[in-house]
């Protein structure tokens, strides 16, 4: 006799109807991101992803840790070191550990990139149906998803070029222009040296090369 688990993807849409209903109707305003907002997107990722990111501005998060405090495995706390700074927070909902990331900030390549969460979800925010897929044009969708001039810019400020590679390479074969025009926007926003730009923009070029 056979039964049937939930698989990983399973167990990742079950936590994000959890977290969204519990942070529904409260003004809250989060993003999912990292592997599974990759995943949602349709970028190519080389492994199912197993755990999710959220992103808020630090007064959200503070207010979403609260909605979620039956599920933390700790408490928030203020994490600086390295190229990163934030309020950050864990929990484990549906079997999935889930990160809650506040005031996200990056240091690195001579450049400082913030977070800002509420104005993207008002501009360029993805947005994804729970039972669907993701939809840049629905605004009946329920959950947003961080936009991938986000990702690209993370990513190659880390050095990550397994995700940044194939990050560009969607961003270059699905709406390439809403995404250059996403990026254009965000780096309008933020401390972002010339040969970190440069490079951003190379990789969402035709060429695709840096």
């Amino acid at each position: 006799m056979t039964t049937n688990r939930p698989n990983a993807a399973d167990k990742l849409r079950e936590a994000l109807r959890i977290i969204h209903g519990l942070t529904a109707g409260t003004g809250c305003t989060w993003l999912v991101g990292g592997s599974t907002g990759l995943m949602l997107q349709g970028v190519s990722l080389a492994a199912l992803p197993r755990d999710l990111d959220l992103y808020a501005d630090r007064t959200d998060a503070l207010d979403i840790h609260c909605k979620l405090s039956a599920y933390a495995v700790d408490g928030q706390s203020e994490n600086a070191g390295g190229l990163y700074r934030s309020l950050l927070s864990h929990y484990e909902i549906a079997g999935v550990p889930v990160e809650l990331v506040g005031g996200f900030e990056v240091f690195a390549q001579d450049s400082e990139y913030k977070v800002e969460a509420r104005d993207w979800a008002a501009s360029w925010a993805e947005r994804h149906d729970p039972d669907g897929a993701a939809d840049a044009g629905s605004g009946g969708a329920s959950l947003l998803l961080m936009p991938l001039a986000h990702e690209l810019l993370f990513n190659v400020m880390r050095e990550r070029a397994d995700r940044y590679e194939a990050i560009a390479a969607h961003c270059r074969s699905v709406n390439p222009r809403r995404h250059q025009l996403a990026l254009k926007s965000l780096l309008e926003r933020q401390q972002i040296s010339l040969p970190l730009r440069r490079r951003l923009e190379r990789l969402l070029s035709c060429s695709g090369s840096e």
